[in-house]
């Protein structure tokens, strides 16, 4: 996985952006949950903490581990923070959260099939990634992202591997006109970026709305839940 420290720290910025992420998600939260790629774990702190006493976070970049650890060592909460793959995890979850990391992972089907097989029986994976490759830029490429989705990706992946599926919709659509916008004009100073993003997050408001009236036929991201058939 790639990550650039500012496009983190503006993302974590964008609070409209994560609470709208948050309200897609909450109903297949369960009660022990694992995100993977957490970043800087502001939206299991802010966020998936409403919903379970017992937390873990995995993050194999070392910088970004040990911020975890800072962050979260004053918690009364169980909150335990690797540093491994999700191979290489000796527990299984109710839910698995990959929320914009799977498009920094080369070999992205193995890395959700290793997930899967984390997950208790009726257990869901909550997969958030980037919308239609052809929003694909340099932007894209200069943060470690090997790849955008559409849903037949996931359509696929599902079908081939006798899967269920408990959502699959695009959202944000406001966001999608800012990418298309970006990749046009090709915005490769960082202050044009943020000051985009800023602007971005504060119509998230508007993109709710639009969404709904629109059915979620297109946006900025992509939401896959899966759920893992009881055995």
């Amino acid at each position: 996985m790639n990550y650039s420290g500012w496009e983190l720290k503006y993302f974590d910025l964008s609070h409209n952006f994560r609470k709208y992420q948050y309200e897609l998600i909450k109903d297949h939260l369960g009660k022990k949950i694992l995100e993977v790629g957490p970043g800087s774990g502001m939206f299991a702190k802010k966020f998936l903490m409403k919903d379970s006493n017992e937390i873990h976070l995995t993050e194999i970049n070392k910088d970004l581990h040990e911020l975890l650890i800072d962050e979260f060592q004053d918690l009364k909460k169980d909150v335990k923070i690797f540093s491994k793959k999700i191979e290489n995890i000796d527990y299984t979850y109710d839910t698995i959260c990959y929320f914009d990391v799977i498009e920094h992972i080369e070999n992205h089907e193995n890395e959700i099939k290793n997930a899967l097989n984390k997950l208790n029986a009726n257990g869901k994976l909550i997969i958030i990634v980037p919308a239609f490759n052809h929003l694909y830029s340099n932007y894209d490429k200069s943060i470690g992202h090997y790849r955008r989705y559409e849903k037949k990706f996931f359509l696929k992946f599902l079908r081939d591997n006798n899967l269920i599926y408990k959502s699959l919709f695009y959202f944000d659509c406001i966001g999608y006109f800012f990418l298309l916008m970006n990749k046009l004009i090709n915005f490769k100073n960082e202050k044009k970026v943020s000051f985009g993003t800023i602007i971005w997050n504060l119509m998230i408001p508007v993109s709710k709305i639009l969404d709904k009236m629109l059915f979620h036929k297109f946006g900025k991201s992509l939401i896959c839940v899966i759920q893992k058939k009881e055995i």
